[in-house]
């Protein structure tokens, strides 16, 4: 079985830099590979998920090339040749991307030839038939390939054949920000409603960011309706990927259970990332945090029970609920059940890792309440399940409780490849 043993900590302070944003990193490959003419992305992230993106753009025919900067960051040359995609081969793996799958799937359509999209044993556990419903709506011919509501997809090509869909926003806004891309190659725009509260709204926002970089306006409604203008075309464009707050998430930890300061330069400060959040949510548990220069500066304290709503930072649950289990009494985490469809079921994860090191908690509808006591927690084994967010999460109590083990340490290659290199 592989895993990781933790080191406790030998340092007093630390500088650590946060890897660039997975998901600006995502979007703007994707919105390259739409445009007529060469884009470039400095500063990229080349995790798994990216890997496995690149890989499903050249399927579709777009051409992309890799260098290192003078400072040693990722550059990503891409060469587009608008729609139609030209496709070089029809089976795209999407590996455990989300993104991937849910972005890719409104896409498909504007490819020449039909499509299969598939990926993982994990992806293929996470259900997207309410984005296949609305795909549909717009006349896509869309088909799941074994299991109902479940990827594998085939898609034939065709283009939109309305201006106006609904569907729900609870489990992900992906489907939304994947429909509003999509929504600006129909000549005559999109009109997208969500039928209930979206969840992930941050993740909407830097959609609608990315695609005005790339000079496609699309606006929202209160995140009701999104409307998509007509007759508007993605240009090439040369943009630098800002640093990843929910990667940084972890860096934040690491000050506020183990009380040293640390210091985590180009975190843009007006970033509209959701998980900016953190700096208020470890403010609220205690922790002192201020600017220097370029760099945010996080130092820990007594940390205190917090009551937080997460309907719109889900990527940092995980960390909250590590921080909650070092702070005494009853913490509750709001709003999470869209948790259960993400590389594993989040929810059942977390209450099962922080059990074994000695943490009560307890889910009351769509709310986690986590029992701390940092006299009472203890190192375990941990299972990551898989999941790159419970591996970053629960490997830093380790710092301070000696023992800590974390299965399946290398999952977390799909959006920190370098985290255990940073880490010790």
């Amino acid at each position: 079985m592989e895993y990781k043993e933790i080191q406790k900590l030998s340092v007093s302070s630390a500088v650590l830099n946060p890897p660039p944003s997975k998901a600006h990193t995502l979007r703007a490959l994707i919105l390259a590979s739409l445009c007529k003419g060469s884009s470039t992305i400095k500063n990229a992230l080349l995790a798994d998920d990216q890997k496995y993106l690149i890989d499903c753009l050249r399927a579709l025919g777009v051409s992309i090339s890799i260098e290192r900067g003078d400072e040693g960051e990722n550059i990503i040359h891409v060469e587009g040749k608008g729609i139609p995609f030209h496709v070089e081969n029809t089976k795209l793996d999407c590996g455990e991307s989300g993104v991937a799958m849910n972005f890719l799937s409104s896409l498909a359509c504007f490819a020449n030839e039909t499509l299969i999209l598939s990926g993982k044993e994990g992806l293929l556990k996470r259900p997207i038939d309410d984005l296949t419903s609305a795909l549909k709506s717009l006349g896509v011919d869309i088909s799941f390939l074994d299991k109902d509501a479940y990827p594998p997809l085939k898609i034939k090509p065709g283009l939109f054949n309305k201006t106006e869909v609904s569907l729900s926003g609870k489990k992900t806004s992906q489907y939304f920000s994947s429909l509003s891309i999509a929504g600006a190659l129909n000549p005559e725009g999109l009109i997208i409603h969500c039928t209930d509260d979206l969840s992930e709204k941050p993740y909407l926002d830097i959609t609608l960011e990315m695609m005005k970089a790339f000079c496609v306006l699309a606006v929202h409604e209160d995140y009701k309706t999104i409307r998509v203008f007509p007759k508007q075309e993605f240009r090439p464009q040369k943009i630098r990927i800002e640093g990843d707050y929910s990667s940084a998430s972890y860096f934040f930890l690491v000050a506020a259970i183990t009380g040293i300061e640390v210091k985590m330069p180009y975190l843009k400060p007006d970033s509209v990332q959701g998980d900016k959040k953190i700096i208020d949510f470890m403010q609220e548990m205690g922790c002192t945090i201020w600017e220097e220069g370029d760099a945010l500066v996080v130092k820990g304290g007594n940390l205190k029970a917090v009551d937080i709503d997460c309907l719109n930072t889900p990527d940092i649950v995980p960390t909250l609920a590590v921080a909650a289990a070092f702070a005494e009494g009853e913490s509750v985490l709001r709003n999470i059940s869209q948790l259960r469809y993400k590389e594993s079921d989040r929810i059942s994860a977390i209450q099962s890792e922080l059990g074994k090191m000695g943490i009560k908690t307890a889910l009351k509808g769509e709310d986690l309440c986590i029992f701390g006591s940092p006299k009472e927690i203890h190192s375990a084994i941990i299972d990551s399940h898989n999941d790159h967010r419970i591996a970053m999460s629960f490997a830093v109590p380790g710092l301070i409780l000696e023992g800590q083990k974390i299965m399946h340490p290398s999952c977390v290659a799909k959006s920190f490849p370098h985290f255990w290199e940073i880490f010790d």
